[in-house]
């Protein structure tokens, strides 16, 4: 009875709470299936744990304790998150800026690119995208009709020719005839495919990229973990682009932002070239805390 009163009282603040490690994993035991059910990983939320258990143990605290740990939760993501990215950021000082993009088939990659070089093109550079995807022809057709649709200037390798001479050639072209940017496209491949791997590590020593970007689909929850893994492991990667979002899928760019390290270049927000965005922290952690 009197512990029930007093656990009344601090949740209204008229008393404080002086937190211990198993307090808040108390806490923590109620709201993880809330978290969970956001996209969370339990990996995340054992780290979450670890380090919020660790700045509130010993504290004393006033006000609802669900609250607290939700405030200090939040802190914990902001603290971890990489630094900001644009691509207002993107500012060369030698050209041609190169710019090579991984991911997946199906996540979203070719309209990526031509989303990125329109919004470039708008700011005033010259902008080539380059298809070093030389194995499906759909892949390269598909880039094709973007670059097509949207009027930005493309260099299409041969069927089956060296990925790493395209893009090569490329940049070449890109220097020669005065582009700012030039982006590069490559074969879409899945975690076993050591061959596309070794064909990623060679376009990146051919041509040293300024930028590798990796694209992941908004959609497919906490596996963007393990792609980040597996692509930062064979090429590293700089930043990402995260494909499918709106307002319902906010915490997997957040969860592949904050557990990469990597930051997040912009979000594809649609089908048509001009639907990208910046991505908003304090937006997805909202989202996720809500």
């Amino acid at each position: 009875m009197l512990g029930k009163l007093v656990d009344e009282l601090t949740t209204k603040g008229l008393i404080k709470k002086r937190w211990t490690r198993k307090s808040v994993m108390e806490i923590f035991n109620s709201l993880e299936l809330e978290l969970v059910a956001q996209g969370v990983s339990p990996a995340i939320i054992d780290k979450l744990k670890e380090s919020v258990s660790k700045k509130l143990d010993g504290v004393e605290t006033k006000g609802d304790p669900k609250k607290v740990v939700l405030k200090m939760i939040r802190k914990a993501i902001l603290e971890k998150l990489p630094p900001k990215m644009t691509l207002n950021d993107l500012k060369p000082l030698e050209f041609p800026y190169k710019v090579v993009f991984f991911g997946f088939n199906g996540v979203g990659k070719s309209l990526s690119i031509v989303k990125m070089a329109r919004y470039l093109q708008k700011k005033g550079d010259r902008v080539l995208i380059v298809s070093a995807d030389t194995y499906r022809a759909a892949a390269g057709d598909q880039l094709e009709g973007y670059c097509r649709a949207a009027n930005v200037p493309m260099l299409k390798g041969p069927r089956r020719a060296d990925p790493a001479a395209v893009a090569y050639d490329g940049v070449n072209m890109a220097s020669s005839k005065g582009y700012k940017f030039v982006l590069v496209d490559t074969a879409g491949r899945n975690y076993l495919n050591k061959n596309l791997s070794e064909e990623l590590r060679k376009v990146v020593r051919v041509i040293q990229p300024n930028l590798k970007v990796l694209v992941l689909d908004g959609m497919v929850g906490n596996d963007v973990l393990n792609q980040c893994d597996s692509f930062n492991e064979a090429v590293g990667i700089d930043a990402l682009i995260v494909t499918k979002v709106d307002g319902s899928g906010l915490s997997t760019p957040l969860i592949s932002s904050l557990y990469s390290g990597k930051s997040i270049l912009f979000l594809g927000t649609g089908q048509d070239f001009n639907n990208i965005s910046t991505f908003d922290p304090d937006k997805a952690i909202d989202y996720i805390l809500q």
